[in-house]
């Protein structure tokens, strides 16, 4: 069987595909995380968790398998995405995929990946990639220079990230980085302000907006109100660490698809198959789109009964 034909076969059975994908590890990775721990839901029940994991894979170790489990990656994507192997920086990827795919579509792939961050050689944009930092935060990291090694340079981080997002960036390291990374992401109805202080660009006026406008029942509606004081771009930066609760039988295709592996058109056929009995039965429909590994993550982005 060639390549091409493999291929094929892989995106005609993605859940016989996640199953066996080798280096996950997605069932520890879906463990909380630190101090506000969730209620991690795998048996398909929605759950009133403050937070909720996101997975990202590893750009310099990802499978032709796992890169067919992101929205829009197809099968020239298995062969771009390797062909550029290793990357050193986040830009370098925006380059060179970016000669086939906009911007847009970059960004959206961006959701899934992070490049590893080597300490003492990584630019601002690549550590950026690190829970908690922002351009600010990476210059001050980048300005400590050089680090004598991989925990000299956790601690640093730990002078301005949550001891929760240091944890967490460890799994990003160039020298440690694993197949796949854990990411955080707070319930905007639900989580405490201290969570939300861990947010780059989150201040005291912030936490009051945010709590202004619960319950959000709409990514829309939060893109509207917070919009009023900040721009697009600084709103998409919150939303990296952000979700509002998804009503399986009244979100609308934006909110839908801040579950793991859902785009515009997997939302829009989850809106098709509507109504659902319960949440148990759109995680059902959600597996037949994403596979069982990413719809095992989505129960923590559902609202509760």
């Amino acid at each position: 069987m060639n390549r091409a034909t493999q291929i094929r076969a892989i995106r005609a059975d993605r859940r016989r595909v996640l199953a066996g994908a080798a280096g996950i590890g997605f069932g520890a990775l879906l463990r909380p995380v630190g101090g506000f721990a969730q209620s991690a839901a795998t048996d398909g029940n929605a759950t009133n968790a403050s937070e909720a994991t996101w997975i990202k894979f590893n750009l310099n170790a990802i499978t032709p398998e796992q890169i067919l489990t992101i929205p829009g990656a197809g099968e020239r994507m298995t062969r771009e995405f390797s062909e550029y192997r290793p990357y050193a920086t986040i830009v370098q990827f925006r380059q060179e995929i970016g000669k086939y795919v906009d911007p847009d579509v970059v960004a959206g792939y961006e959701r899934y990946l992070f490049v590893p961050v080597a300490p003492n050689d990584a630019d601002a944009d690549t550590l950026a990639q690190l829970p908690g930092v922002d351009g600010d935060r990476g210059q001050q990291l980048i300005a400590g220079r050089p680090y004598a090694d991989d925990a000299a340079f956790l601690a640093a981080l730990g002078q301005q990230v949550s001891p929760d997002q240091t944890n967490a960036a460890k799994a990003m390291l160039a020298a440690t980085a694993p197949a796949s990374a854990p990411w955080t992401k707070f319930n905007l109805n639900t989580a405490a302000d201290a969570q939300f202080r861990t947010i780059p660009g989150v201040g005291d006026q912030m936490l009051r907006e945010f709590a202004e406008y619960r319950p959000y029942t709409s990514l829309a509606q939060f893109q509207k109100e917070i919009g009023k004081y900040v721009d697009a771009a600084q709103v998409a930066a919150y939303q990296a660490y952000l979700f509002v609760p998804v009503d399986p039988n009244a979100a609308d295709a934006d909110t839908l698809a801040q579950l793991p592996g859902v785009d515009a058109d997997r939302a829009q056929q989850l809106i098709a198959g509507r109504p659902y009995a319960d949440a148990t039965a759109l995680l059902a429909a959600l597996e037949q789109l994403v596979g069982a590994e990413l719809a095992k993550a989505a129960p923590a982005f559902l609202v509760t009964a």
